[in-house]
């Protein structure tokens, strides 16, 4: 008989993933493991004896032949593999004095924030440069035409905002998190 699970939606940013592993440990210590997770912030969990378990977030993009040795070196520090998402591999383990951290020191994590703005903010800031905003123009250029143009306004004006909002809340992340874990007066 297949496990009944238990499905929440969440959605963390790019620049969320403590929050995220905040959230799973907490799920974890009420009695409820991670199964996986979807791009769409869907959650399924499976009942478990509360405990209190680690998760961690890593991006770390591999290439398929160096992808094993990434997971058995996650494996030899005592850390189970969930699954990745987005190039995000999650990992969990008991929660112990020590070794709680998949990173060693702040230069470690500081990098990973920088992987994070290259490979998936970036190409954010030039969709939003170089679609969004050229087509807002169009459309509001011609939006008094008729009908259609208004229409065709509203849904660029909305996809306009959502895209202000993802990246003014990323880009403050990316601040938070660099005044965190780097030189606090390169980022002010």
């Amino acid at each position: 008989m297949a496990k009944k699970l238990k499905k929440e939606h969440h959605w963390f940013a790019l620049t969320d993933y403590e929050e995220e592993e905040k959230f799973l440990r907490k799920k974890h210590n009420a009695g409820y493991r991670l199964v996986k997770t979807t791009m769409l912030g869907t959650y399924y969990f499976e009942k478990c004896r509360p405990e209190d378990v680690v998760y961690k977030l890593d991006f770390n993009p591999q290439k398929s032949e160096e992808r094993e040795r990434y997971l058995k070196m996650f494996e030899d520090y005592g850390w189970e593999y969930i699954q990745e998402l987005n190039e995000y591999s999650y990992f969990r383990k008991p929660a112990g004095p020590e070794d709680d951290d998949i990173f060693s020191d702040n230069e470690s994590r500081l990098d990973m924030a920088k992987r994070i703005f290259a490979r998936k903010m970036l190409p954010i800031l030039i969709i939003f440069a170089a679609l969004v905003i050229p087509q807002l123009m169009l459309a509001a250029h011609n939006s008094g035409k008729n009908m259609v143009g208004l229409v065709i306004l509203t849904m660029w004006t909305a996809l306009f905002v959502l895209y202000v909002a993802v990246i003014i809340h990323c880009g403050m992340g990316f601040r938070r998190l660099g005044r965190k874990y780097g030189n606090k007066k390169d980022w002010k």
